[in-house]
């Protein structure tokens, strides 16, 4: 009798291919904690499932016959807990329950008593009930009412982006429900979760204090998502052309999430070219009188990536040589030549007087090194 209590070692490694599915449609970086990347598409961790596992195969257990040999094993291993034996499976799983927030002698569904007379669920609504209470304990010890403090980047999600209904569950932001080109998506999506390439996410990896990662473009902020959506001053004549609104939750739950999307798009083009070195243009003077025709290029073009003659024929006799022997394959062209000479020369054989066993053995010759394997029949004339 066993249960899924090892989450940490064992479904972390089962929960990894999804969690690089949902991070591959909006390309966000390793350093994405895994809850934001859930909650992208509101869904549930492997832990869910596995205390939903375990809480089932606890009613089972409990409504089980007396007699059977698994209720006797529960039983005891309970006994043993109850002594003081903390290596038992009934006491593992009960500290296991209570570090996520739940009672072995009190398990969900926590509104409904199954001891009472108007106690009708069936199976599969026990169930559904039991999986949507383990989520929603989830939430509230992830997000809501966390034991500890929260990351720099889940504190900022949770006050920006996460949104919460009122039966406490999170709801699918609305660029994920809407179909939009994937380019769309994923800029959408890599601001959302810090995944972008704005300064407050760039000056991190550098080691530049929080403070003093000010933004390239204007130097009057810090360039965070917020002041690059909705307080950069380079960007207002977008803002007015896409009508982005001027409250940053507003923007990002607009309607439109195409037009958000092309905004994005077209702010970080700006923001790009913005940041791009500015060549100064060379003003050449004349020197001496025949300088006057001569025309002065400021970038000179640089040599061809192609081969000269001489880079060809040096790099064939570099080549190793090749071994006694070899013979170049022949063409198909000369295939085809050698089968029409073959036939004509056949053919011009039927009208001499040359025996049937000598032009015989001269049409089914075998190729060369055949004979060692197939050895031919013998021909004898009629």
């Amino acid at each position: 009798m066993g249960t899924r209590i090892s989450y940490i070692s064992m479904d972390r490694a089962l929960e990894r291919p999804h969690i690089l599915m949902i991070a591959r449609l909006i390309r966000s970086k390793p350093s994405v904690p895994h809850d934001i990347i859930r909650a992208e598409l509101a869904a549930p961790p492997m832990l869910v499932e596995a205390l939903f596992q375990t809480v089932c195969l606890l009613h089972r257990l409990r409504n089980m016959d007396t007699e059977r040999i698994a209720y006797r094993a529960f039983e005891a291993s309970r006994d043993m807990a109850l002594a003081g034996d903390t290596s038992s499976w009934y006491a593992q799983t009960l500290d296991w329950l209570a570090h996520h927030g739940f009672d072995i002698d009190r398990l969900p569904p926590l509104q409904y008593d199954s001891h009472a007379p108007t106690y009708s669920l069936s199976h599969q609504e026990r169930n559904r009930i039991i999986r949507q209470e383990i989520w929603h304990t989830y939430i509230q010890r992830t997000w809501v009412s966390p034991r500890g403090t929260l990351p720099p980047k889940m504190l900022y999600y949770r006050e920006h982006f996460l949104h919460i209904s009122g039966t406490g569950f999170i709801e699918i932001p609305r660029y994920m429900q809407t179909y939009l080109p994937h380019h769309l998506r994923v800029f959408i999506g890599q601001l959302r979760v810090s995944s972008h390439q704005l300064e407050i996410e760039r000056g991190g990896s550098r080691g530049v204090p929080r403070e003093e990662r000010w933004c390239p473009v204007c130097q009057t902020e810090l360039e965070s998502e917020k002041h690059f959506v909705i307080r950069c001053p380079a960007y207002i004549d977008l803002r007015a052309q896409f009508q982005i609104e001027e409250s940053f939750q507003l923007c990002m739950t607009m309607g439109d999430q195409r037009r958000l999307g092309r905004f994005l798009t077209a702010a970080y083009e700006r923001r790009e070219q913005s940041l791009q070195p500015i060549h100064q243009t060379r003003v050449s003077t004349q020197q001496t009188i025949t300088q006057f025709f001569q025309r002065v290029e400021l970038h000179q073009r640089g040599p061809s990536i192609g081969l000269t003659l001489h880079q060809t024929a040096a790099q064939r006799a570099r080549r190793r040589p090749r071994m006694g022997g070899y013979r170049r394959p022949r063409l198909y062209q000369e295939d085809i030549s050698r089968i029409r000479i073959a036939y004509d020369h056949m053919m011009e054989h039927r009208r001499t007087t040359t025996p049937s066993v000598v032009f015989l053995q001269e049409a089914l010759r075998p190729p060369p090194m055949y004979h060692i394997l197939h050895p031919p029949p013998p021909i004898t004339s009629s």
